[in-house]
């Protein structure tokens, strides 16, 4: 009989244990199928007595997989940083008590024998009960509220994160979780953030999160020098593609690139990023277009195509809501976002109360 060997990774063996005296690991939480996040962390399922959390384990051995020939201490030492450096920022969003961020409940490291790194630094945080993947639904207005309503929550949370000097700059689907049975939506995973009094490990002025999210500047190879407007105007275009992903089931850059004059894709071209723009802009037009034909109520879709033009504008230097690009400091604030979500949400729900 053969025997299986026992993989020398430590992040893989928490379950069963019990952390600083109060947490135990009940069970780990395998990534479901077609998954592309988590990697570089394994999830667990702990309880403290009281509650249900959700750990996140760091998860050396992937990173080892991943750059064969790096020293050990070099991977060590640079993941340790990024840790310390998510650990940091998740305990600022603690400390402010923001409502729409997702919150660590605790952190800390269990050193686990019999492997050759037993060290697993750790994080929790209060458990979602999904992502929007799971529930939203692209057909149809009966979602109409819930979506508005959500989306009215991802934009607070955005705001409450520039209140910490805090860029999310890795907005997806997967990164919007469900709380209270689907009702609130909060903010999840600043591990890709950017923050512009602490210099986050990963900041190198190119786009820091999921790339085929990517703001089309980046797209094209040019990047904001100033890293506060550069990562308020990334959160605000991820925003408007997540408001087009909620209603079409796509991105903002998927029709882009399908409007757009195939000899002028980023895929194809290779010059520098002021002689595409007005071809960017007319395929921009082209795809609003296409998102307006996914409503039949004229009135909410035409204010919802509004909102993803001045979030999605092409040229940054030019995004924002149109009366924000007249106030300083104000270009790339939500606050206009949250009032007509708010208000737009609210309708939606007399409508089919």
């Amino acid at each position: 009989m053969s025997i299986i060997a026992r993989p020398d990774n430590a992040a893989l063996a928490l379950e069963g244990k019990l952390l600083k005296g109060k947490w135990n690991v009940l069970r780990r939480i395998d990534p479901p199928p077609g998954s592309t996040g988590g990697f570089f962390s394994i999830g667990y399922v702990v309880h403290d007595g009281e509650r249900e959390a959700f750990l996140k384990a760091l998860n050396f051995h992937a990173f080892f997989a991943l750059f064969p020939g790096k020293r050990v201490v070099e991977i060590l030492a640079e993941r340790t940083k990024a840790f310390e450096y998510e650990r940091t920022l998740l305990l600022r969003v603690k400390d402010h008590r923001l409502s729409k961020v997702s919150q660590l409940l605790d952190e800390g490291e269990e050193i686990v024998m019999g492997f050759t790194i037993p060290q697993v630094p750790y994080l929790i945080f209060e458990i979602a009960e999904g992502d929007i993947r799971s529930t939203i639904r692209f057909a149809g207005e009966i979602d109409l509220a819930w979506k508005l309503k959500s989306l009215h929550d991802v934009a607070v949370g955005l705001q409450q994160l520039y209140g910490i000097k805090v860029g999310h700059n890795d907005l997806k689907p997967s990164n919007v979780l469900l709380y209270e049975s689907g009702f609130v939506s909060k903010l999840g995973d600043l591990g890709r953030s950017l923050c512009s009094d602490i210099v986050a490990p990963h900041e190198d002025g190119s786009f820091p999160g999921d790339f085929t999210y990517a703001p089309p500047e980046f797209l094209y190879r040019f990047s904001i020098p100033d890293l506060s407007i550069r990562m308020k105007a990334t959160d605000v275009y991820l925003f408007g593609s997540l408001l087009v992903f909620y209603f079409t089931g796509t991105t903002m850059n998927a029709l882009l690139f399908k409007n757009m004059n195939e000899h002028f894709r980023w895929d194809r071209w290779s010059g520098g990023f002021d002689p595409i723009k007005g071809y960017l802009i007319d395929g921009f037009y082209k795809a609003l277009q296409e998102f307006q034909s996914h409503f039949s109520d004229i009135k909410f879709g035409e204010k919802l195509v509004e909102m993803v033009r001045y979030c999605c504008w092409p040229i940054p230097e030019q995004r924002g809501h149109p009366k924000g690009l007249q106030q300083l400091g104000e270009q790339y604030g939500f606050h206009r976002m949250i009032s007509q979500l708010d208000l737009l949400s609210k309708k939606a729900e007399i409508r089919f109360r």
